[in-house]
């Protein structure tokens, strides 16, 4: 699959994404906050752009997530909700 050209491990993102990021995107759009990957409208539109959103939200909420941890939420997201071709 694309995803396992991403440094990340998507194994390794699921908790994290559970932990640091759910509770903000369930208060933001309600069930289970998976509607702000899917909706139409969505921002990330690219393998960049989602690093870029990883990288934005870890800063503005100061998660403290390190390098190969916001790597691994990448890997997650990609693998689970966006499919983008990384290669």
């Amino acid at each position: 699959p694309a995803a396992a050209l991403l440094p990340g491990e998507a194994e390794d993102g699921k908790p994290l994404h559970d932990n640091f990021c759910s509770a903000c995107h369930v208060n933001m759009f309600g069930g289970d906050g998976s509607s702000i990957y899917t909706r139409d409208t969505r921002r990330v539109q690219s393998i960049e752009g989602l690093m870029g959103q990883v990288a934005f939200c870890n800063q503005q909420t100061s998660a403290g997530l390190n390098e190969h941890e916001v790597d691994d939420i990448i890997a997650y997201l990609n693998e689970t909700f966006y499919g983008f071709e990384t290669d």
